[in-house]
């Protein structure tokens, strides 16, 4: 395929232009994450690098159990975020990107959420991290990622251990690091853009499941930590699962297990780690509550870097899910498939507010034309190359009216030099991978 090289970094530069133009008429300061700022009266800068990706302070503030600076739930608990921006594909789609949106150029207030984030009761060490969300794309109200933990330090072997339990709804939204589905690159992405059609299981559960879990973070050494975790999964009932707006997804046949295992080392101003993740479920086919069931094996290898300095925030992250897929008669064409799903995101924030990310993805695996059904060829190979400027206003102290105000003012272009198996003709009416290279813009508010 031609690069379209010229086109995209043509529309990238003049949506950076249009954000810059906006930023210049912002006041400068603000905390981070409202509610947790509110808590703890810490700036933004101290649990995150822009947002959500967080820091060593900001690992610790959740490991510990969100407790931090509070001691029961106030009103300065509570906040909101919307997610509002502007998607332009490179063809535009007959019929609107998503029902009842224009055909290109459209606009979306996609994410509106409300949060509970804080301590419940620090004495005992409890705190919880809670979210609902309104997607303005499927306009519809339901529960997102959540977490409620018990966390209490101790010892292990002479060594500082903060051990605790985990009441969530998504494997991996626990996790303290921006590797896994649920807290990784993009932290953005447009909702109404074509996204390829396949994706590993893991990130397929998030919200359908409820789980409980232990973890535990041992100090070997002041600079080394190991950290480990084992939840268990299973499915919402289904009349619960509908009225939590989560209904209609993966059902599991009993329980899913998932585990994780994380080593990081902290030196000067840098950390990084080393780790993997593993989750093993099976699943009915969709609409189906019984009989023959598919099974996924999902397994992980992960590593974050950062170096943060009072002007400087750089990072990368990487990580690699091999799946292991076993089909229930009819299901798929093939009897077992595996699933390759492969991330790395290098970012750059800048005097805490001028950041640049670009990050490359690929999916790969055999061909399975029961299976991936929007691929000519059966395959389900997409690669894409995302760059994401973002301006941040308020990283550094917020205005006087609103002191906890957050904004994140982004750009993001994504191509796609494969998409659903192939450069040219991917769905066997003529559709090239280029067609869905997606330029997307927007702010990110929370409150």
């Amino acid at each position: 395929m031609k690069p379209r090289s010229h086109h995209g970094s043509w529309r990238l530069a003049a949506a950076a232009g249009m954000v810059a133009a906006a930023s210049l008429a912002a006041p400068g300061a603000a905390y981070a994450i409202p509610a947790f700022a509110a808590q703890t009266g810490e700036p933004c800068s101290a649990c995150h690098i822009g947002f959500p990706q967080l820091t060593p302070y900001g690992r610790d503030f959740k490991l510990e159990g969100y407790i931090a600076g509070g001691m029961f739930p106030t009103w300065k608990n509570f906040a909101a975020m919307s997610q509002i921006g502007w998607t332009q594909q490179h063809d535009k789609i007959p019929g609107g990107l998503q029902p009842g949106f224009k055909s290109n150029d459209a606009w979306a207030a996609q994410q509106t959420s409300l949060f509970y984030g804080g301590a419940l009761d620090s004495a005992i060490g409890l705190g919880a991290f809670v979210q609902v969300t309104y997607d303005g794309v499927a306009r519809q109200w339901s529960w997102d990622n959540t977490d409620i933990r018990l966390a209490r330090p101790g010892k292990l072997f002479g060594h500082p251990l903060f051990w605790g339990v985990t009441l969530n709804n998504n494997p991996g939204v626990t996790d303290l690091w921006n590797t896994p589905p649920s807290w990784g690159y993009p932290y953005i992405p447009s909702g109404l853009a074509n996204a390829p059609a396949a994706a590993q299981q893991i990130a397929s559960l998030a919200q359908s499941v409820y789980g409980i879990g232990v973890y535990g973070a041992l100090n070997v050494t002041p600079a080394d930590m190991i950290y480990a975790e084992a939840d268990l999964y299973k499915s919402l009932p289904q009349r619960l699962g509908y009225a939590l707006g989560a209904g209609g997804g993966v059902k599991i046949d009993g329980v899913a297990p998932y585990v994780r295992l994380a080593v990081q080392h902290q030196w000067g101003n840098s950390s990084i780690e080393v780790g993997t993740y593993a989750l093993m479920d099976r699943t009915y086919p969709t609409g189906v509550a019984s009989g023959p069931t598919n099974r996924f094996f999902d397994i992980a290898a992960d590593s974050q870097f950062q170096y943060i300095t009072q002007n400087q925030a750089f990072s990368v992250q990487a990580n690699l899910v091999h799946e292991s897929q076993e089909w229930a008669p009819g299901a798929a064409s093939n009897r077992a498939d595996s699933l390759n799903v492969a991330t790395i995101t290098v970012s750059d924030l800048i005097y805490q507010k001028y950041g640049i990310t670009e990050s490359f993805n690929t999916i790969y695996g055999n061909a399975d034309a029961g299976e991936y059904t929007s691929s000519a060829n059966g395959k389900p190979n997409s690669n894409a190359w995302t760059t994401e400027l973002d301006y941040y206003p308020f990283n550094n102290g917020g205005p006087k009216w609103l002191p906890w105000l957050n904004a994140k003012l982004f750009v993001e272009n994504t191509i796609y030099p494969v998409f659903n198996g192939s450069v040219r003709n991917y769905d066997g009416a003529g559709t090239n991978a280029q067609a869905n290279d997606t330029l997307f813009a927007g702010v990110w508010l929370a409150f």
